[in-house]
């Protein structure tokens, strides 16, 4: 199925229909299709003039018979040259375009028009003006009817977004803390703020009152926001704010109030996937603003050891390494960085529908989980080597590990997050089809082979 420029061929005999040719390459042109013709645009080739000719005739997206006064060359004294690329046409299933003409026709050539004309509807042409006219009229209908026909149909494309589910409604109250005794407490135990925001405030005056509380809210404008209930006062949030001033609020009346309201919405649900991937061992690294899998074990030596999470995805069970140690080259015995799967984040709202992406990443790390800036051409060269088919799985892996309704069976690790549910991935029905052969000559020979669809539809996420 032809995307752009259609190919063409023009099928007929050469030498007596030198004009109708000719006629039949300016039509090409003119409808913007490639015309394929052994006198003019097919290149010298080392195989026979048959098997050549044939071979052009199946790679075309429509096939053009001129049928002239002579049957033509029969190279095995069977079928012309020309009866054999109109069954190739034919067999393949290519749109078929037949122009007649009005010379005296041979007895086989008379024969083989009756073949076509129980077949196909022919136009006879009375010169090669004519022709031209016709066959261009009869390739734009063609051509229309055959992308119509293309960009009608669609195909399942699974996009890296997911959607979310949250509360319908959230908290807010004016935050109500002491500063200068905040300042004092810190001071007391060593744990100065360095320019401490008004957020580095609030967890402080938690920690005043030994109060251990998720960091799933945030503080803007002097106000507590928050998924928790602020009128319960078992909630330990309700300890630093004037519950006097707490509210309930619909989340869509909060973040269409204005820009700012939408991104602070946004960061709020940051601060939720960040709680709800904590109890995962996942971590937001600031510095590179990303999420990483981290080590969980050490060894008798306090040295970390690699991460491996067992997972079932349809009947098959899997491991997939999450941590790998890197040892230092000059002394086996010490770590020297780690290498972690990690993944970006965004939120989106289409519509009033709320969507995460997922993009995945590697990071490296050291033991103490900084950024490794030794690592840029690491990343580079995992990136470079590493192809769809690689970065799809990795997609797979992370999406079935943060699902509440996939992961409990399948992750015994996890429990689940009341704030902040992912459901499945976003498929959108409306995009046109890409031929397979389009995404698979981007991937590597052995990929192209594992990507054989020979079943039909295949749901890649078996979800």
């Amino acid at each position: 199925m032809f995307i752009t420029q259609p190919k063409i061929f023009i099928s007929s005999t050469i030498w007596d229909l030198p004009n109708e040719r000719t006629a039949a390459y300016n039509a090409v042109n003119k409808v913007g299709g490639f015309p394929v013709m052994s006198e003019k645009t097919m290149e010298a080739q080392s195989t026979d003039s048959l098997t050549a000719c044939l071979s052009k005739v199946m790679e075309s997206d429509i096939y053009v018979l001129i049928l002239g006064g002579r049957y033509g060359w029969q190279p095995e004294d069977k079928e012309s040259i020309t009866e054999l690329e109109y069954q190739t046409a034919r067999s393949q299933n290519i749109p078929i375009l037949v122009i007649n003409t009005t010379y005296t026709k041979e007895q086989l050539q008379k024969e083989f028009e009756g073949r076509v004309e129980s077949n196909y509807f022919r136009k006879t042409v009375s010169d090669a003006f004519e022709l031209e006219l016709e066959l261009e009229k009869a390739l734009i209908t063609e051509i229309d009817k055959k992308q119509n026909e293309y960009f009608n149909r669609t195909e399942p494309v699974y996009s890296n977004l997911v959607k979310i589910q949250f509360p319908s409604h959230l908290y807010i109250a004016d935050l109500d803390i002491d500063k200068k005794a905040v300042k004092q407490y810190n001071k007391e135990r060593k744990r100065p703020f360095f320019k401490p925001s008004i957020h580095d405030y609030a967890i402080s005056a938690l920690f005043m009152q030994n109060i251990s509380f998720p960091h799933d809210w945030l503080v803007w404008d002097s106000k507590v926001i928050t998924f928790h209930n602020l009128q319960d006062d078992s909630v330990g949030l309700t300890k630093i704010i004037d519950n006097g001033t707490a509210e309930s609020f619909a989340c869509d009346e909060f973040y269409d109030s204005s820009a700012d309201h939408l991104s602070q919405f946004k960061y709020l649900l940051k601060k939720c996937l960040e709680a709800k991937l904590h109890k995962l061992k996942i971590k937001w690294i600031r510095e590179a603003k990303m999420f990483a899998f981290l080590p969980i074990q050490k060894d008798d030596l306090d040295r970390w050891q690699p991460r491996s999470i067992e997972w079932t995805k349809t009947s098959k069970r899997a491991t997939r390494k999450v941590v790998e140690i890197k040892r230092n080259l000059k002394n086996k015995e010490e770590v020297f960085n780690m290498r972690c799967l990690a993944f970006r984040t965004g939120f989106e709202n289409f519509d009033h529908d709320w969507y995460v992406s997922i993009k995945p990443e590697w990071i490296f790390l050291w033991s103490d989980f900084r950024v490794s800036n030794l690592a840029f051409k690491n990343i580079q060269w995992l990136k470079k080597t590493e192809r769809n088919m690689h970065v799809f799985n990795h997609f797979n892996f992370i999406l079935r590990y943060l699902q509440p309704s996939q992961t409990e069976s399948l992750f015994t690790e996890y429990r689940d997050y009341p704030f902040l549910k992912l459901e499945i991935i976003e498929k959108f029905d409306f995009a046109p089809i890409v031929p397979d052969s389009v995404w698979n000559s981007l991937e590597a020979i052995g990929a192209q082979k594992k990507l054989k669809d020979v079943d039909g539809d295949v749901d890649l996420f078996g979800i």
